[in-house]
């Protein structure tokens, strides 16, 4: 008897559980018999797959927090690593959190293993001179922005598959008809910890100028609820439960483009560890860090990063408030979310047909 398919994914941060758990889901429709296992979140465990270890365990954001989780990550990677050469899977799919997961899909292509690597780091931000090395790390890399596949040279086959974060859609929310502020603080714990006491700050000054005036919180399954104290405000699973904010104070990543997606005008922050801002300045080689203005070509939201004087963020809100237009519909519809992860399950499949199944354990074990 021939052995079922094997899926082999690994995703370390919640918007990659999220995409894990989208494309575990489109598969097994597709693929019935298919078995999957890997490095897993919340909701890719949800889907019943096999977990060789929590994605909880692989988080770690910024150039000296990185250096700290070296020892962690680095006993992390041996682990996923032995599960890869014993079970030989027929792809593997690594998911976002380049610092690790890059490496891994690294170590599993050296063992003739089919790689694919969903989220294109973003080179054409920082050290760009990473795209050749990056381009023999992978057989197969899917974009999400439009003008990534250009950077990225062979023998890489790089793909734009969309953004799915562009075709979120609202979900039901409090219907008070009251002026709601969105307060999302990241869905890293790191993150929380760093921006939470500045949002609590924007809040009460917020309060201070709308009388009438709620707020609600979006939560990670990766993010403590008891680490969001100190504000009255209504704590909900996912973004689209914010469609009805007047504005968000938002940290950047993907969630911008779920708010822009929701149409919730926005004033995006960040801050990171004191000593990697000097290191990032000096890196970063684009004039904005907020998506949207990235796709863009120029500031359509507000950015304050690093120095997140709550004055200055709760005066930006109140000015951008209940603007609606504030994303062009242009850059949303550049993404093509709504088939993103269908053509990334198309891209899989490709894959997998071309190289078969992965044969017996290799000799290179250990290299």
């Amino acid at each position: 008897m021939s052995r079922r398919p094997l899926l082999w994914i690994a995703a370390g941060e919640a918007s990659g559980d999220r995409l894990g758990a989208a494309l575990i889901t489109e598969l097994t429709e597709r693929l019935p018999d298919l078995r999957v296992r890997g490095l897993l979140g919340p909701r890719m465990r949800a889907t019943g797959a096999e977990q060789v270890a929590a994605a909880e365990s692989a988080t770690a954001m910024g150039l000296v927090e990185v250096l700290g989780a070296i020892p962690r990550l680095a006993r992390l990677l041996g682990r996923l690593e032995a599960d890869l050469a014993a079970e030989r899977p027929d792809v593997v799919v690594t998911i976002d959190s380049p610092e690790l997961l890059l490496r891994l899909a690294a170590r599993a292509k050296r063992r003739g293993l089919a790689t694919v690597h969903w989220v294109c780091p973003q080179l054409w931000a920082w050290r760009p001179a990473r795209a050749r090395r990056l381009g023999r790390q992978v057989d197969v890399l899917l974009c999400l922005l439009p003008f990534e596949p250009a950077w990225i040279p062979p023998p890489a086959r790089a793909v734009f598959v969309g953004h799915p974060a562009a075709a979120v859609r609202a979900e039901p929310g409090t219907g008070s008809g009251r002026r709601i502020v969105a307060l999302c603080p990241g869905s890293r714990p790191s993150e929380v910890a760093r921006h939470w006491p500045v949002l609590r700050e924007v809040a009460r000054r917020l309060r201070e100028r709308w009388a009438s005036c709620d707020f609600v919180v979006p939560a990670a399954p990766t993010v403590d609820r008891g680490s969001l104290t100190g504000v009255d405000a209504r704590i909900v699973p996912s973004l689209a439960q914010c469609a009805e904010a007047c504005v968000a104070v938002v940290a950047s990543g993907t969630a911008t483009l779920e708010l822009a997606a929701l149409r919730v005008p926005m004033v995006v922050i960040y801050r990171v560890h004191p000593l990697t801002w000097p290191l990032a300045r000096a890196l970063v080689r684009v004039r904005h860090v907020a998506l949207p203005n990235v796709l863009a070509g120029r500031q359509v939201v507000p950015e304050v990063l690093q120095d997140l004087d709550p004055d200055v963020i709760a005066d930006h809100a109140r000015r951008v408030a209940g603007q609606r237009e504030q994303v062009p519909s242009d850059v949303l519809a550049s993404l093509h979310g709504g088939a993103a992860v269908a053509r990334a399950v198309d891209e899989v499949q490709r894959v997998m047909r071309l190289r078969g199944p992965a044969g017996p354990p290799d000799v290179c074990a250990g290299s």
